[in-house]
């Protein structure tokens, strides 16, 4: 059984030690193929990802070089990996092989369990799916990266990966661990300045540990930075957090139903 790596720079295991791919264009075809596994993906397109707009005169022989390499690699250990399929090719990929696809199955855990109140689970699964993360996703494979899909399926991912992370937190919270949290907590909101479910989970962390002031402060800078970047005023949430810290409540409360936001384990073949 391989394993396949995109959750960071590209790595392939075979279940004893990581297996080489080298080359950059070798490794470009492969992550185009694992982007879409077990689906075809047309030549052309993974020229385009290969070599980008401006393909060369040989490419049909480069190309050929490149699949014939990345095949025999795929092969080592007995299996049949990467098929010519018209109009192009495709890789068979078994469950449980790419951490992607192991990274959204345990987020939908997380998501399932954090709207049942399940907290525990919440917290197992969501550990399980941040794990897999090794860094930025095709942060090796440049330009490949900046192309228009791939960079929105970078994207996808890191939007799922913080709402993971919100969930957890979450779960801390109703697990007494807000002490525990706040630290990571402040630096992942420090990162992203804009996102009001952190900055809310934040101030409940700072204001069950008794750092009230610390609670204060992170409010008024989210405010301060939403009025003057997106001209509009945190929602109700953030609020309701608020009205909890000038209560100098420290019990949890729900936070106020909002409207469900699009899932966010999109494929890449839903990318226009």
């Amino acid at each position: 059984m391989l394993r396949f790596g995109l959750l960071g720079p590209l790595v392939v295991h075979d279940g004893t030690a990581l297996m080489p791919v080298a080359g950059l264009k070798v490794r470009v075809l492969l992550a185009a193929l694992l982007l879409q596994a077990n689906r075809v993906v047309p030549k052309d397109a993974l020229k385009e990802a290969m070599w980008g707009e401006r393909l060369p005169s040989s490419v049909e022989a480069s190309f050929a070089n490149h699949a014939t390499r990345l095949r025999r690699i795929l092969s080592a250990t007995g299996d049949k990996r990467l098929l010519a399929v018209a109009p192009g090719y495709r890789l068979l990929v078994r469950d449980g092989e790419l951490d992607i696809e192991v990274f959204e199955a345990r987020a939908r855990a997380a998501g399932l369990a954090h709207h049942a109140g399940d907290w525990h689970t919440v917290r197992t699964e969501s550990e399980a799916a941040l794990a897999l993360w090794r860094g930025e996703p095709l942060v090796d494979l440049s330009p490949f990266s900046e192309q228009r899909a791939p960079s929105l399926r970078v994207h996808q991912l890191d939007e799922a990966r913080l709402q993971v992370h919100e969930w957890a937190f979450d779960a801390d919270l109703h697990l007494g661990r807000h002490r525990e949290i706040c630290t990571e907590l402040a630096a992942l909101a420090a990162e992203n300045p804009l996102r009001e479910a952190l900055h809310r989970l934040l101030v409940l962390a700072l204001h069950r540990s008794g750092r009230q002031a610390e609670a204060f402060e992170v409010f008024h800078v989210l405010r301060r930075s939403l009025v003057d970047e997106l001209g509009t005023e945190p929602g109700a949430a953030v609020h309701q957090a608020y009205r909890e810290l000038l209560d100098q409540d420290p019990e949890p409360h729900p936070a106020p139903p909002t409207a469900p936001a699009p899932p966010p384990y999109q494929l890449l073949s839903s990318v226009p």
